[in-house]
């Protein structure tokens, strides 16, 4: 009976080994993302424009038979650099995340170097950011491509004069600096070079000075909610709506943006199919950079999918990983087609839109 009894224990320990063993075998190991994003304040409806789109690619690897699993955890930083700092150290040093995602070139910059210093991927949607530290990837659009957009139509529109407008902010200074630069090179005279601390409301004074001199077009990149109420206050004086924006029009809700019909702004772009499946699920429209983080985190997760870890390791590093992305050298996904380039820089299209009954509209060739 003694003998029976002992038999059955070792049988029972064995079996019981052997379901510990292959739940283990069953474990995945955990990719963790950190997303710090504005989620309250004058650009809230970015953040979690940003934040539904990333939830829809996780949703979407989340039925997929991956080597990996992921999970992503959200901050709120306001759009405030000191914020996302906190946030990025909380990620990587409490949460462990190989990834850290932010949104625009207010935040974006402390959190590429924290992130590079602890050799983690930061991944950003920034426009007209063209230097990145060895962990960087950026999916927003570059000097070129969109000061290629504005002079075209500037051209188009015979203009000779133009004032750039902007916030204090490397972003701003960045974009501008590169669009001072250009446009004298195509007979373009560049009247005025305004920046404006970031917060101010009262452009009037401004304005009445900037009209002495008559710009052909006024080409604007500043924060909000400079773009706005510079556009508001320069309407009520002038009623003109010679103004340009360099993407940053695009950036502000639909239901905050003051309705001068034909404005004009650098538009990126977003593929029709993931408009339509964003709009069924969240019932609003896909605002700026949410499409294109979704892009650059969906090509992050595929290279950690089919990159190989190193001998004695679980997870492959984020050196190979991002070196798996760059060698993609092209992406076809929710923001249409990107290059990716050995640099960090992936390059969505753009296109100039112009503002009529609400809506940004493609201006035709």
């Amino acid at each position: 009976m003694k003998k029976l009894i002992l038999s059955l224990c070792v049988v029972l320990a064995f079996g019981a080994c052997k379901e510990e063993n292959k739940q283990q075998a069953q474990e995945k190991p955990v990719i963790k993302i950190g997303a710090t994003l504005p989620l309250t304040g004058n650009l809230s409806y970015i953040g979690i424009g940003s934040k539904n789109a990333l939830d829809m690619l996780m949703e979407k690897w989340a039925n997929t038979d991956t080597k990996y699993k992921y999970e992503i955890v959200y901050e709120n930083d306001m759009l405030k650099p000191q914020q996302a700092a906190i946030n990025t150290h909380k990620f990587i040093d409490v949460d462990k995340s190989k990834i850290v995602v932010s949104v625009f070139g207010v935040v974006d910059r402390p959190v590429d170097d924290i992130a590079n210093q602890k050799k983690v991927i930061s991944l950003s949607c920034s426009h007209g950011k063209d230097t990145f530290p060895e962990y960087g990837l950026n999916v927003g659009s570059q000097n070129e491509e969109v000061y290629n957009a504005a002079l075209k139509e500037l051209k188009k529109r015979n203009a000779k004069t133009v004032a750039l407008l902007g916030s204090n902010g490397a972003v701003c200074d960045a974009l501008l600096g590169y669009a001072a630069e250009q446009f004298p090179k195509e007979g373009i005279e560049v009247v005025f070079d305004e920046r404006y601390n970031i917060g101010l409301t009262d452009y009037r004074l401004s304005i009445q000075k900037m009209e002495q001199k008559s710009p052909d077009y006024y080409v604007i990149f500043g924060v909000e909610p400079m773009n706005s109420v510079f556009t508001k206050q320069y309407y009520e004086i002038t009623g003109k709506n010679n103004l340009l924006s360099l993407g940053s029009f695009a950036n502000i809700s639909l239901k905050v943006f003051p309705p001068i019909e034909g404005v004009l702004s650098v538009y990126m772009l977003r593929s029709p199919e993931f408009e339509k499946e964003y709009f069924e699920k969240y019932h609003e429209r896909v605002e700026t950079c949410s499409s294109h983080l979704y892009d650059g985190l969906d090509m992050i997760i595929k290279a950690y999918e089919n990159t190989a870890p190193k001998a004695g390791e679980k997870v492959p590093s984020n050196a190979d990983v991002l070196q798996k992305v760059k060698s993609l050298k092209v992406w076809n996904g929710a923001s249409g087609l990107m290059k990716i380039e050995q640099n960090g820089i992936v390059r969505p299209s753009v296109d100039m839109r112009f503002y009529h009954d609400g809506q940004w509209v493609k201006v035709e060739e």
